[in-house]
């Protein structure tokens, strides 16, 4: 009983900050209309203001930016999932505005990433870098084709 009260107290402090502070107003607004119930604020070393929201198995944080009330960093997880992180920066637009993408964009793997572009770079089979199809000899490919033959 008393830890409840106590939490209650903490969060009425939390409140009466909250309500001195429009940007925060407006924040904690959109986070209740997306179903987040449980409201922390506080700040940051920086002085950023940070609102930690919590609704159903996840928790969120935002980080605003209290003179510009820019949101700097809006990280939310999934209590339940810890391989779940999600990571947004939104600067004014909704959440399904915000692409909830978990795939790996990670290009190191791609062993054609050179064709997924489309590009007109000339691709050389001399690859000494220059538009002609000269060997390092320095010779021309046709004058090549005839010593060939």
């Amino acid at each position: 009983m008393i830890r409840r009260t106590l939490v209650i107290a903490v969060f009425a402090a939390f409140a009466s900050q909250a309500n001195a502070n429009p940007i925060v107003d407006r924040v904690t607004q959109q986070l209740a209309d997306q179903g987040y119930s449980r409201f922390e604020v506080s700040r940051t070393f920086l002085g950023r203001i940070r609102i930690e929201a919590y609704a159903n198995g996840s928790e969120r944080e935002v980080i605003v930016n209290p003179r510009t009330g820019q949101i700097l960093r809006d990280h939310w997880e999934d209590e339940d999932d810890d391989d779940l992180d999600r990571y947004a920066i939104q600067s004014g637009r909704d959440d399904e505005d915000v692409a909830d993408d978990d795939e790996d964009h990670n290009t190191s793997d791609d062993d054609d990433h050179h064709d997924d572009h489309h590009d007109d770079h000339d691709d050389d089979d001399d690859d000494d870098g220059d538009d002609n199809d000269n060997d390092d000899d320095g010779s021309d490919d046709e004058d090549d084709d005839e010593d060939d033959s």
